[in-house]
């Protein structure tokens, strides 16, 4: 059986990952997590990598797919 791509995120990148997909920035992200601006852009990128995407919005659309996050109604 394949690995799914959200089995080999961290649980601070799942943190991370549900701050991405309401739109954060990093800076936001950062101060939300009270980490470095630095840190939270690592884990974007790791959680880009993991995700097999290229970009927030690709990010976006992966978590409605997979049904991480909903539309609101």
């Amino acid at each position: 059986a394949r690995a799914r791509p959200l089995d080999a995120l961290t649980p601070r990148e799942l943190e991370v990952l549900a701050l991405v997909t309401r739109g954060l920035s990093n800076r936001a992200i950062a101060e939300a997590l009270v980490i470095s601006e630095k840190t939270a852009e690592v884990h974007v990128r790791n959680i880009l990598d993991k995700l097999h995407v290229h970009n927030r919005a690709e990010v976006v659309s992966f978590a409605l797919r997979n049904k991480i996050i909903e539309l609101p109604e």
